[in-house]
């Protein structure tokens, strides 16, 4: 087993250098409590590792535990430290026995300061044996004229600002009292001081942190082995049957806000389910027998396990509490004896970007809970902080504009991020870091964005124009309707007056004319009846008399058309039953009348009147002269919005080449109803005759 421990050691150390970059820690300063007249002390942080008689030394005060505090020229923040302690005066086992290695944060670093412990990953020394005692403690043992101690260190405070050593006394044979050296005065002699600090490439807080176990593990399985960074080491319980009594406990070192931890099975494929039903539990403080964890998960209660090899991720919401802690206990009920056992433990802390600068067409804007571009501005640009300390250079980082593109974008090496400026509308900018291990942080840095609206989309400004232009339309359809109120008032008194004009010519035409016709037809009876005439005169009479008749017939179809009384409907279909009765009954030629006994409240203008009496009057005239029917049948109807007459017949129909005057009736009909927007047909009836079909729109 010790065989397989270093071949983990040496293999660790390759694994850790390919991640990491190494960089020399600088110290301005050393403070000590007490140093030997011929001592230097500010001789060991000068780069030279051998200087006889020139370290630091505390002769004759060897029987007090003694101290040294070296104060850094900048924070050190790194993942790794390695510190060599350097004895080379060349004076027998002139170097430490047993001591402790401190850090602290401090502004500025001294003697009467706060400092933490560091707890050694490893260590190692040339000509003597050196090992880690409980807690921080080294001792040192064996002789030696010349040594070096190197003590390597993960999982520090990430910002240190100064380094302490405390010599501490140990018992020796043959001496009368503890003493802090080896050397025949008791004494020591530091010659050189040198750390070296190493970034690792990744953002697992968990590796190479300080672990333990409730319980022997099996043979030289270590619990360290779950934080070695190592996939191909494991470790689990020595006994198979503990169950929940035993526990591996990890110190993260410091109380750590996560977003995730993940877990890792053994690999080879051996007993894979030894990783199953795994309780969870974060503390804030080192944990008591009475202590109550601040968040507690459990894992794959159901009995289920990953693959070998396979990472299971557990985020907060698989358990209860605040996901933050210092300490994580892992433990197991599974019924699988040696449970449980894992490969790796890591932690990953919660990250977010920081909000270096917004800037708008490249004037810095102030970041607030709101940012307001200036109007009319095209670019954005944000500028993330590009050196968030402790954590690797080159982890990923991306970008979304919320509202305005859903999908994330890269951020350049540069850290910024530019976008066109969207439209007025309130954005969220979002950034979010990713871990070492692939995954994306859940939490996201976000800044709202509002892009203002140019004033004429300002609500009170399209209020104030909708206003405007409301009562600019309201106005506009009261003025329009003053004048339409207007053209119909005056278009109806021009209607009234032409009207009051068409009464007095029709009364005038029917008083004067009519009565002058009426009185000639008289007096033609009169003179006939007085006077004896000759054949020839007395027939020229007649017809004179019979001439004056039909002229005081035409003029009442004249007075009838220009009589407002008659704009009706239903006079129009009075008066075309009429015209057609009186028309046919001196010829012994039978009428058939179908018509409604109520006709729509319509106006007639009086040319519609006119045409389609005339053009009824063509058709009459047409049965008569060229139908030599016995028998006519006419038919009033209104299909909205026509009247529509059909004059039909029994007579001999219509010839194929008509000529003369009945092709010149057909076109003054069609003619007649064209003049007022309506149509006339003349078609051949199936029974033998003809029927005239007329429609005007009324």
């Amino acid at each position: 087993m010790k065989f397989f421990w270093i071949v983990s050691i040496l293999l660790l150390g390759p694994g850790l250098g390919s991640a990491v970059r190494a960089s020399a820690v600088r110290f301005r300063t050393v403070e000590t409590t007490y140093r030997a007249e011929t001592s230097r002390p500010q001789k060991t942080i000068d780069g030279v590792d051998a200087n006889p008689d020139q370290g630091w030394s505390v002769a004759p005060e060897v029987a007090k535990p003694q101290a040294a505090v070296f104060t850094a020229r900048q924070a050190v923040v790194a993942e790794r430290l390695r510190i060599s302690l350097c004895f080379l005066s060349g004076v027998h086992n002139a170097h430490f026995r047993e001591f402790v290695i401190s850090g602290t944060s401090d502004p500025n670093p001294s003697l009467s300061g706060n400092w933490e412990p560091l707890a050694p990953w490893q260590v190692y020394s040339t000509g003597t044996k050196l090992e880690v005692l409980e807690g921080s403690r080294m001792l040192s043992s064996g002789d030696a004229f010349n040594t070096v101690f190197v003590v390597e260190i993960l999982g520090f405070p990430r910002r240190l600002t100064g380094m302490r050593l405390d010599v501490l006394t140990t018992d020796q044979a043959q001496r009368d009292q503890p003493e802090v050296g080896g050397s025949e005065q008791g004494d020591f002699t530091l010659t050189e001081f040198r750390v070296e600090a190493f970034d690792a490439e990744t953002t697992n807080a968990a590796l190479g942190r300080p672990a333990k176990a409730s319980h022997k593990n099996w043979g030289g399985f270590r619990p360290e082995f779950l934080t070695d960074g190592l996939a191909a080491t494991f470790t689990h319980p020595r006994a198979p049957n503990l169950g929940e009594e035993f526990h591996f406990e990890i110190d993260f070192g410091r109380v750590l806000n996560l977003d995730h931890l993940a877990l890792r099975n053994r690999g080879d494929g051996l007993v894979p389910e030894r990783l199953s039903r795994i309780t969870l539990k974060l503390y804030e403080s080192a944990p008591e027998a009475e202590s109550q964890p601040v968040w507690e998960g459990r894992h794959r209660a159901d009995g289920s396990y990953p693959h070998p090899g396979e990472v299971d991720v557990v985020r907060a919401g698989q358990g209860k509490g605040s996901f933050r802690g210092r300490y994580l206990r892992i433990s197991s009920d599974s019924p699988i004896g040696y449970s449980p056992q894992l490969a790796e433990v890591e932690a990953y802390e919660s990250l977010a970007p920081e909000l270096d600068a917004v800037r708008a067409d490249g004037v810095q804007l102030e970041v607030a809970a709101q940012t307001r571009p200036p109007q009319g501005t095209r670019w954005l640009a944000f500028s993330m902080n590009p050196s968030i300390p402790g954590l690797p250079a080159g982890i990923p980082l991306r970008w979304r504009l919320r509202g305005y593109h859903q999908e994330w974008k890269a951020v350049s090496s540069d850290r910024l991020a530019e976008v066109a400026c969207p439209p007025p509308g309130t954005y969220t900018f979002e950034a979010q870091l990713g871990h070492t291990d692939g995954l994306w942080n859940e939490r996201i840095l976000q800044c709202v964005i509002v892009v203002p609206k140019p004033w004429w989309q300002w609500r009170w400004v399209q209020f104030a124009a909708a206003a405007g232009l409301a009562a600019g339309v309201a106005w506009t359809v009261r003025f329009v309707a003053r004048r339409r109120l207007a053209r119909q008032v005056a278009e109806l008194e021009r209607s009234r007056g032409l009207d009051a004009e068409r009464a007095r010519i029709a009364r005038d035409m029917h008083d004067v004319v009519g009565s002058r016709l009426t009185q000639l037809t008289v007096l033609h009876e009169i003179f006939s009846a007085e006077h004896a005439l000759g054949p020839e005169a007395a027939g020229s009479l007649h017809r004179l008399n019979a001439t004056a008749r039909e002229a005081v017939a035409a003029l009442d179809e004249v007075v009838w058309a220009i009589n407002p009384r008659n704009d009706t409907l239903a006079n129009v279909a009075d008066y075309l039953c009429h015209c057609a009765t009186e028309y046919f009954r001196p010829l012994e030629i039978a009428c058939r009348l179908d018509a409604p006994a109520e006709w729509a409240p319509l106006q007639v203008r009086a040319q519609i009147r006119h045409q389609i009496l005339l053009a009824f009057k063509e058709a009459l005239q047409n049965v008569l002269k060229h139908a030599a029917a016995t028998e006519v049948t006419l038919t009033l109807r209104f299909e909205a919005p026509e009247m529509v007459v059909f004059l039909e017949d029994n007579g001999r129909g219509i010839p194929k080449d008509p000529a003369g005057t009945e092709k010149d009736g057909l076109s003054n009909m069609r003619e007649r109803l064209q003049s007022v927007g309506g149509i006339c047909r003349v078609s051949p009836r199936t029974e033998g005759g003809t029927c005239v079909e007329m429609r005007v729109k009324i």
